[in-house]
């Protein structure tokens, strides 16, 4: 049988979670705004009369690659903790939906030892 206590702590760890949205969102904008300045970056090459395909290499390896592989692992590194974490609260939501059918419906006999 759950209890109030339980199901308060139950949505408190929820909604602990769940304000993990506004982090991940922050991550993601803050990604798209790299993104944004690795467009310009991306414009720039092709703007620039690289003098032969050496020089224009040197820019993608240098610059550009970098640049991608640093969006890359920061957008990983900010939402991985996350996206886990609010995988979890999913979880714990079924969880304690399953529970609390079974005190509305009175259903509790099938799922006592």
């Amino acid at each position: 049988m759950i209890t109030f206590p339980e199901t308060l702590d139950a949505l408190e760890r929820l909604s602990e979670n769940m304000h993990l949205i506004e982090g991940l969102d922050a991550s993601i904008q803050s990604a798209l705004n790299d993104l944004d300045g690795f467009l310009s970056m991306l414009q720039y090459s092709h703007d620039k009369e690289f003098k032969n395909a050496g020089e224009a290499l040197e820019y993608i390896d240098t610059v550009l690659i970098p640049q991608l592989h640093g969006i890359r692992d920061s957008l990983s590194t900010s939402t991985e903790d996350p996206v886990k974490r609010l995988k979890l609260a999913g979880e714990q939501t079924d969880r304690l939906a399953i529970r609390m059918k079974m005190v509305v419906n009175g259903d509790m006999g099938e799922f006592l030892p």
